[in-house]
């Protein structure tokens, strides 16, 4: 038989509606692998928006250099 595992929050899966599988240390493990891996996509995703408004800062900074720089003003 199949141990009884009570979920988190945090583990668990979205789409968890299998009554066989509810409570077992199988569907456990699968859940904490899934929150695992969606944390570290989270934390890429916000790591290319850091990155793109910094590119995207640089730019900006670049051209208002080059306006001020050229119409004497700043």
């Amino acid at each position: 038989m199949a141990a009884k595992i009570k979920f988190t929050k945090q583990y668990k899966p979205m789409g968890f509606g299998d009554r066989d599988d509810r409570g077992s240390v199988e569907a456990h493990v699968r859940a904490k692998e899934h929150a695992k891996e969606m944390r570290q996509l989270k934390t890429r995703m916000k790591e290319l928006e850091a990155e793109d408004a910094r590119m995207r800062g640089g730019i900006l900074t670049r051209v208002m250099r080059f306006f001020s720089s050229k119409h004497g003003t700043r």
